[in-house]
């Protein structure tokens, strides 16, 4: 272009003084200076035109931040180089002041999704649209802006282009105002006023630990209805889970393979999913968060979901974001997700961060058994490897002592929690004691007491033995008979 006006005025050179000659080439090189400004703006706007439609592509997938690093010159922060879990990273340059045009994404309000959008001069902010007047999306088309006839102009399609208003040498380059990261979040200040919100992943991964412990209580409830209901299942294992010098749980391993853990059941940070016995006598899932109301998990046709049946898909606890990028507790059942909040004077609360209610009330570790006791007071009691327990002909507990009638027979039913232990009975006090099997096929102690009975005297000594790895293990029981 210089060379072209530089010919004009060599040709016009006769005709003009050395004065007019100076003017004009002083006013060709602030045209010029005006073209490279503008040029210049186009290409800062192009740019940021990229980098906001990246920003969309995070928003809408749900993608997180995972570091955001702050690009100097000198002491001055001139951008933001920002990586995600997915997405490329993503570099944000700090413009200079913005006038006019502003090229930005917005959100719909009526379908919450995200659309380009433009303001010239004092005009009114209008949605950027294609030669059928549609609205274009920010997370699929990329407008480029140009200049044309000394006009801003912009085209979705390299073909059709759109004027925006005259180019006068306004800046408008700079799209973001500001960055403020937070713990959990990354706000992104548009030069329109619009806000966007991104979550840090450091945030999910917290929220991640709660709905895993959250999770493992729900495996954990299902390996207890299971193993009370086979009840041929004992503990072999029982291991702290420490956090440091502190035991925040236990994992509990069980004779059918399987095993459990239990998190910090005096507090916790996630949803309470528990079993909860119905008024027809059988165990469903059912929830709660914070001090709401217990209500049950529903399939999608509204029906309750058994906890009783292995074939039944088990509901689980998650987060889940919406469109203004929050974390919230969702549970996930057959299918169907349903969140955990309610609106509260036009927002919705709790956020995933809030802390709830733990499923469990009371667990406890004793010698021969584990007692764990739910927020609706269920009750589950798993016996621990060699360990027995003995009751009666019609099933009621036996204790230290058993009482008979002289000259009269009884059987103590028994259930041993080992595999396969050897039994040795030693009488005493005149009675006699022999290993017998009922009709059922239940083992049992036979047992037959003398003419005469005296108190305290009459004892029958059980003495299991189990085989070991490494060597055997012997269990012995003693219960005194009394006269009845």
């Amino acid at each position: 272009m210089r060379k072209f006006l530089l010919s004009l005025l060599v040709l016009a050179a006769g005709l003009l003084s050395a004065g007019c000659h100076d003017e004009i080439i002083h006013r060709i090189d602030e045209l010029e200076d005006r073209v490279d400004d503008l040029t210049l703006l186009c290409n800062r706007l192009n740019e940021n035109l990229s980098t906001l439609r990246n920003v969309v592509e995070v928003i809408q997938r749900q993608d997180m931040i995972t570091g955001i690093t702050e690009i100097r010159s000198g002491s001055s922060v001139t951008g933001y180089r920002i990586n995600f879990v997915q997405h490329e990273p993503i570099t944000i340059s700090n413009g200079s002041d913005g006038k006019k045009p502003l090229v930005s994404s917005r959100q719909n309000p009526d379908d919450k999704k995200y659309y380009w959008s433009v303001q010239y001069g004092d005009d009114e902010w209008d949605w950027l649209r294609a030669a059928d007047g549609s609205m274009m999306l920010s997370i699929g088309v990329l407008p480029f802006v140009t200049i044309r006839d000394g006009v801003f102009a912009y085209t979705y399609d390299g073909s059709n282009w759109i004027e925006l208003g005259k180019a006068d040498g306004a800046n408008g380059d700079q799209m973001f105002s500001k960055i403020t990261p937070y713990a959990d979040y990354v706000l992104f200040h548009m030069t329109t006023g619009e806000i966007f919100k991104i979550p840090t992943y450091s945030a999910y991964l917290g929220l991640k630990t709660e709905f895993n412990k959250a999770n493992d209580h729900v495996d954990a409830q299902i390996a207890l209805v299971q193993a009370t209901q086979d009840k041929l299942t004992w503990i072999t294992s029982i291991d702290p889970i420490l956090d440091g010098a502190d035991t925040t749980g236990l994992t509990v391993v069980l004779s059918n393979g399987k095993q459990f853990s239990i998190h910090d059941w005096t507090s916790s940070l996630s949803p309470a999913i528990f079993v909860k016995r119905a008024s027809d006598g059988h165990l469903y899932w059912a929830y709660t968060i914070g001090l709401s109301a217990e209500k049950w998990v529903l399939s999608p046709e509204g029906r309750r979901i058994s906890a009783e049946s292995e074939s039944v898909e088990t509901p689980l606890v998650s987060v889940s974001r919406d469109e203004d990028g929050d974390f919230y507790w969702v549970v996930i059942s057959q299918d169907s997700t349903e969140f955990l909040r309610t609106k509260v004077d036009d927002k919705w609360q709790p956020h995933a961060i809030d802390s709830v209610r733990s499923i469990f009330t009371s667990v406890k570790d004793y010698s021969d058994s584990l007692v764990v006791v739910l927020k609706d007071s269920t009750r589950f009691v798993l016996p621990k490897q060699y360990t027995v327990s003995f009751s009666d002909a019609d099933g009621n507990p036996v204790g230290d002592h058993f009482a008979m009638k002289e000259n009269s027979q009884a059987v103590i039913r028994y259930k041993v929690n080992g595999n396969n232990p050897s039994l040795t009975l030693i009488a005493q006090g005149g009675f006699t004691a022999t290993t017998a099997t009922l009709e059922s096929g239940e083992p049992c102690i036979a047992v037959q007491s003398p003419y005469h009975i005296t108190d305290g005297q009459g004892k029958i000594m059980a003495v299991f033995t189990f085989p070991g790895t490494v060597s055997p293990v012997t269990l012995v029981k003693t219960i005194t008979v009394t006269k009845e």
